[in-house]
Formats: C-alpha cells, structure tokens, sequence
C-alpha cells in the first residue's frame, strides 16, 4: 500500500483533534469547545471515530496493536466526558497520534519502493 487519500484525510483529522486539545487547554474559546474539557473530548472522539471509519480491517500484527491502542482512546475518551480531567484529554490525543502514527508508517512501509538511479 501507499500513502493515500485517506492518509491524507486521516492526518487533516488528527491535527484537528490536537487543535481541539490546544485549544481547551490554552482557553481559546472557539466555537463548539471553548474550554470545556468534555466538549473537547467529545469533539475528539468524533473526529477519532471518522479517522477509525476510514481505515480497513485486516488480521496483521498491526492491525492488533492499532485496535489496543483504538480501545485505549475509548476508554480515555470515557473517561474524559465523565471526568473532564485534563490528564485524560491529553493521553487520549497521544494515543490518537500514536494511531495516527503507526497506521501511516504501515502504509508508508509497504508503499512500492522505486529503483535506486545509478
């Protein structure tokens, strides 16, 4: 596999998801989350379950790894809008990146190399 359009969009979702955190966290006040805790998270577990949408289902050892790590953010996003903890909003947009992270150095992986020009 390449880097696709769906990493490309993937990626546009995870630099919204640490905005959303930034922007909580630092009090910006933008609309939907000013510097609510919970509406932050609740903004990223929707912009983590569209990142989850666009991925596909296959039965590699990544594919496990990305599912714990998807379980993890659940359970942080959770936690989050129950608690409006700080510290929870922020392991969940590491384990967000961290996904992000991992599912696109696999695709970059077994992109098609082009032959070296000698």
């Amino acid at each position: 596999m390449a880097i696709g359009r769906k990493d490309v969009a993937a990626t546009a979702l995870t630099v919204l998801a640490v905005l959303a955190l930034l922007a909580t966290h630092e009090g910006w006040n933008v609309w939907l989350i000013g510097g609510s805790h919970r509406w932050a998270a609740g903004a990223i577990l929707v912009l983590g379950m569209g990142t989850c949408a666009l991925g596909s289902p296959d039965k590699s050892t990544a594919a496990k790894l990305l599912g714990t790590l998807g379980t993890l953010a659940l359970g942080l996003a959770l936690i989050a809008l129950v608690t409006g903890s700080l510290i929870a909003l922020s392991l969940l947009v590491v384990d967000f990146v961290l996904l992000w992270a991992v599912s696109t150095f696999r695709h970059g992986w077994h992109a098609p190399q082009a032959p070296a020009a000698h």
